[in-house]
């Protein structure tokens, strides 16, 4: 398991989602760490696993990763 800050997993996983256990949070610098227990495409799948952990590997979480691909607004496909 790798031990990530969860907005570093967020940029890191993007289009996933993410269980993070055993979330410590950090007073000095106001942040969540976590280590990555499961990365995948199926949010059910995510949220099962973090249910079915419940309170045995600490305080979990789940999140989804950001996706910050550009894309093209306001263009639509006309077919005639």
């Amino acid at each position: 398991m790798e031990r990530l800050w969860y907005g570093e997993a967020k940029m890191k996983f993007p289009k996933q989602w993410i269980v993070l256990v055993n979330m410590e949070d950090e007073p000095k610098t106001n942040k969540a760490y976590g280590d990555v227990y499961l990365v995948t495409t199926d949010e059910d799948e995510a949220y099962a696993t973090a249910i079915a952990l419940g309170e045995s590997m600490g305080r979990n979480m789940v999140i989804e990763g950001f996706d910050d691909t550009p894309q093209i607004g306001g263009l639509e496909i006309c077919y005639q």
